[in-house]
């Protein structure tokens, strides 16, 4: 009997302990149920407030598409004013690049023909002096002693006139191919062009200078030969320099014959001091110099006079 009791104890016992066991599990599963239940309750209220967020966000963008759709029935109308607009300013911005490529162009034929017309001119210089010599050669063999009468009297021609006009000044005569010289000189060259070929111009006359290459002596002894090269030479410089400070558009053709009597008479001088002579191809340098700076000179006060035109009218438009 107490063997049965006991067992029923035990059983009871195990009843009651499997009850609290699964007591225990229920309610570990009901607290993390509820654990979850409060992550998805907080879950939800940050998908509430996100969507939240997002209806306001719509609710503008919808507020900004129906001012933009009425701001674009507004400007509608001028949708072909804008189309042209934006026409206009490709077809501006086309034409500058096609200007700048023609003026590029433009730019490069002119240094090519410059080029070609200098290969020119220094050809036919060339040529001049060759069918010169080769005429005067023959003129010497055909005329003999004549031939040298002839250039003896050409030579006191230039000199008696080269005195004539020292004696009796220049007369206006002289001034009458300036005009027509400066024309000539302009036509090709701006501004730039001229003052550019005057620098050129004027490191060839100093290159001369350095190099001896202004005045030829026949004397034998060298310190007097130089003597007298640096003498003839200063003296021609000097009339050079001075008629190139005076030198206008006005004055320039009577310059340019006062500088070549100075030539001729030096020179004819210069034949009682061993034939001292100066060189034909300095007096080009400074012919050429002569008529640049008078060019350079013209151009500048053309400019001084448009700008002073301009300013006039300025005026007189205010």
């Amino acid at each position: 009997m107490l063997y049965v009791l006991a067992v029923i104890l035990v059983l009871l016992c195990a009843v009651i302990c499997g009850q609290k066991i699964h007591s225990l599990a229920q309610k570990k599963k009901i607290e993390s149920l509820e654990s979850n239940l409060e992550r998805s309750r907080n879950s939800l209220e940050v998908y509430e407030q996100q969507q939240s967020e997002l209806q306001h966000r719509l609710t503008s963008l919808r507020i900004e598409l129906g001012t933009l759709r009425q701001r674009n029935e507004t400007l509608s109308p001028y949708q072909e004013i804008i189309d042209v607009e934006h026409y206009v300013i490709e077809r501006h911005n086309q034409v500058e690049l096609f200007a700048e490529t023609v003026k590029f162009d433009a730019e490069q034929m002119l240094k090519q023909c410059r080029q070609r017309i200098e290969k020119v001119h220094h050809f036919l210089t060339e040529y001049e002096c060759k069918a010169k010599e080769v005429t005067m050669q023959r003129a010497r063999e055909k005329l003999g002693a004549f031939f040298h009468m002839a250039e003896e009297r050409q030579h006191l021609a230039e000199i008696s006139k080269a005195l004539h006009h020292k004696i009796e000044t220049y007369s206006q005569s002289y001034q009458l191919p300036s005009e027509q010289l400066l024309d000539e000189l302009i036509e090709g060259y701006g501004k730039t062009d001229a003052a550019g070929h005057l620098l050129k111009v004027r490191q060839q006359v100093i290159r001369a200078v350095e190099q001896n290459e202004v005045v030829t002596c026949a004397f034998m002894d060298e310190h007097r030969r130089l003597s007298v090269m640096v003498l003839v030479s200063q003296l021609f410089n000097t009339k050079a320099d001075f008629y190139l400070q005076r030198v206008s558009k006005d004055n320039l053709g009577l310059l340019i014959q006062a500088l070549q009597d100075d030539f001729t008479l030096i020179n004819h001088y210069g034949t009682a001091f061993g034939h001292t002579r100066i060189q034909d191809s300095y007096l080009a340098l400074r012919l050429e110099e002569l008529k640049f700076a008078a060019l350079l000179e013209s151009l500048k006060s053309s400019d001084l006079q448009f700008q002073a035109e301009i300013l006039v009218e300025h005026r007189v438009l205010q």
